[in-house]
Parts: structure tokens; sequence; C-alpha cells
């Protein structure tokens, strides 16, 4: 009989504070450094069965590599992060730490991929070494399923991303580390920056011989020191801006198309400099960029879209270091400098059309958007004024309606 220990969530998160100002990665010097680590909010094992009547959510141990019979096993893992570490962090160093129960001593490689699918966990939990398993219960992820059992996978056995992102030689019992890599970092920058994308990583082994499975401890076992842990170290930014505005062909009066925007905080002194500048992908409420090159004072700003005309706050903003703030240009006219936007469906819209991203609108982009509607261009083109992957006669309509007003950037 197992006996098991409650999972507390307050003690799965412990938190390691670095105490000096500046610290060196790879050979760059950051200040305003933190340290998190963390042990999983979910764990799992696929076990291959084309029903998914197999799982082990609260189960000592997860597997990877092959059984004895030639059935393939896989480790899911998740991490709750977005609470514990601050927005507009930025991520420098990722290292997950796994401790081997039992297996054989010989070596395998144990390859770490990002999931695309959120799964579960149910209550499952399977007897003896666990390997293969138990009855499926509720909520469970199974080799068929993300939710036992009418939450199905995109792809059976985990719908996960090609890349890897860090791999590990791992042979008898004992602790293996995997990270810190480049895709590692980029996977859980991505986490932090958007809940919607903290899907866990999957854990593969040897699928091609018999008797390859590498056997882990869970968060689930009745040794905490056993856990698996991921050590995150991370920077604060300098200042946080949300800003919210909309793009006159994306916008449809409800939503708007989402696109990448580029936010930069200038000097509010001739020649108005960039002191800083980040990338975000937004949409009609707007999205969050952030700064780690600033210093207090006070800066306009400046939004760039691929073909929209670059737009300027009406004044200078008021930056402190350490804090964040929120702008919106699309409720008047006027947050915009020399009132340069348009006014569609009842909010204020950067004007569209700048297909050559000159700062006017003019004959030049009409032209270059009219021979593209007569090749049928589509994608992801500066000429679609719309966002609709295609470019037709509604973007060429915007660009010849703003050249005939004479549309171009307003600026100090």
């Amino acid at each position: 009989m197992k006996i098991k220990l409650q999972f507390n969530k307050a003690a799965a998160i412990k938190l390691l504070l670095i105490t000096s100002l500046v610290i060196i990665i790879n050979g760059h010097s950051y200040s305003q450094i933190d340290s998190i680590k963390v042990q999983p909010t979910g764990d799992n094992t696929l076990y291959e069965d084309v029903n998914g009547l197999l799982s082990n959510g609260k189960g000592d141990y997860m597997f990877s590599g092959k059984s004895p019979s030639g059935l393939l096993r896989r480790s899911v893992i998740s991490f709750q992060l977005i609470e514990f570490i601050p927005p507009c962090s930025k991520i420098l160093s990722v290292r997950l730490k796994i401790r081997v129960s039992g297996s054989a001593a010989v070596s395998k490689t144990i390859q770490l991929r990002k999931l695309n699918e959120f799964w579960g966990e149910g209550n499952s939990d399977a007897p003896g070494t666990e390997e293969n398993g138990t009855l499926s219960l509720s909520f469970d992820a199974t080799w068929k399923h993300r939710y036992f059992s009418s939450t199905a996978w995109l792809t059976t056995g985990g719908s996960y991303s090609g890349i890897v992102s860090a791999s590990a030689n791992v042979s008898g019992t004992g602790f293996y580390t995997w990270g810190s890599t480049a895709a590692m970092v980029s996977d859980v920058q991505s986490w932090v920056n958007d809940q919607s994308e903290a899907k866990g990583w999957i854990l593969t082994g040897d699928e091609i011989n018999n008797s390859s499975v590498k056997r882990f401890n869970t968060k689930d076992g009745d040794t905490a020191s056993f856990y698996p842990e991921l050590t995150v170290v991370y920077e604060l930014n300098d200042y946080s801006l949300y800003l919210a505005n909309l793009i006159e062909g994306f916008w449809d009066g409800t939503t708007m198309i989402e696109d990448t925007m580029k936010v930069s905080l200038r000097s509010s002194v001739s020649p108005y400099a960039v002191a800083d500048s980040d990338k975000a992908f937004a949409g009609q409420y707007g999205a969050r960029y952030c700064f780690y090159n600033i210093t207090t004072g006070d800066y306009y700003i400046s939004v760039n879209h691929r073909n929209s005309i670059e737009t300027w706050s009406k004044y200078p903003i008021n930056v402190q270091t350490g804090s964040s703030d929120y702008y919106n240009f699309s409720d008047s006219a006027s947050k915009a400098y020399g009132d340069n936007q348009v006014l569609k469906l009842g909010s204020y819209c950067f004007y569209g059309g700048d297909q050559n991203q000159d700062d006017n609108i003019d004959v030049t982009d009409v032209v270059n958007i009219f021979n593209d509607v007569n090749n049928f261009v589509s994608g992801y083109v500066s000429s679609d004024v719309t966002g609709d992957d295609f470019v037709d006669s509604a973007d060429l309509l915007i660009a010849f309606n703003n050249a005939n007003n004479f549309v171009s950037i307003a600026r100090p």
C-alpha cells in the first residue's frame, strides 16, 4: 500500500533571491536579477494505447521510452510561472532537474520538447512500479486524450513541437539536468509573457528499442527532495507600458485583427532619439511593451506598424523606472500628435496605407497596392492594409482615400 503526501502549492514554490546587484551570464552583465525554483503543477505519463484508457495522474513516477512489450511511454510536465515572475521579466537562464528513480544503467538520450496543447492530471494512481499505468480517470492526459475522455490531442501521443528544446543523456538512478539552452529560455519566456502558452514540455526517450524506458520521480511521491525542479533566472525590467491603439483597416468596430506593433520611447528633446523600443502582438485591447534600457524622464511614444502611418503621442509622458503605465490612443484624436488619427466606427485609428513606410500615403503606395491586387497577391504582406491576408480592392480603397487626403506623419 502506498502512502501519499498531499501536494501543497505553497510548499512547491521556493524562491531564491540573488543578493548581488550585478551578475554575469554567458559573458553579459545584468542588474536587477532574481531567481525562482519551482516544482511542477502537473506531471503525467502518456501510455501508448489507441483507446486512451491508461494514465497515472497521481502516480509516484512518470516514464519515457519503450516498454519490454514495445509500447511507448512519454512523460509530460508543466509549471505555473506567471503569478511568481513579474510581467515583462526577461528570462536569462532555465534548468530542469529530474530524478531517475530506477532503470537499467544503459545511457539513453531524453529529449525535451514544448507541448502545443494543454493537458490534464486526474486522480488515476497506478499500482506497483507503475510502468503499465492504470485506468484513466476524468481529466487525465492519455495517449489519445488531453482530458479524458472528452478532449483528444490533435496528434495521438501528444501534440508537441518538432524543435528539441534540450536533451540529456540519462543512465542509472540519480538527478539529471536539462538546459540551460536558448530554446528552453524561449519556451519559458513565452509562458511568462502569455499564460495561454504555458502548456509545458514532453520528455521523449528511445522509441526504437524495447526495454528502453526511464522512470522519473514526480511531484506526487513521498520524498519532496526527489520532486522535479525548474530553476529560472530572470531580469526585472526598468519600465513597462500597456498601450492600446487601433489600425484603420484592421478594425471592424468590434474587433481588430492582431498584428505586430513596435513601440519606441523617444527623447522629449530634438532630435527625439529613440531611448528604447519593444515589439508585441496586439489586438483591440492592446499589448504590454517592456523596456530594459530606460531611465526616469519624459519621453514621446511613437508606434510603428507594417503599413500604417507612424503615430506619436500628443505630449511626452513621464516615465519612472520600476513602474508601469497605460496609454490609449483610440479614445481620442487628441492622444496623437497633431490629432493625426481617423475616426472609424466610434474609435480613433492609425491611418492605414503607408505600404512602403516612407511616412506618407501617396501615389507610390496606391500603385504598389494596385499592382499586388492585379497579381492576386496574398499572405502576410505590406500591401494587405486590412490584415485579411488578401490584397484586394478594400486595401486599395483605404490607401487611395488617404492619399487623396495627403495623409502623412505628424511629429514634433
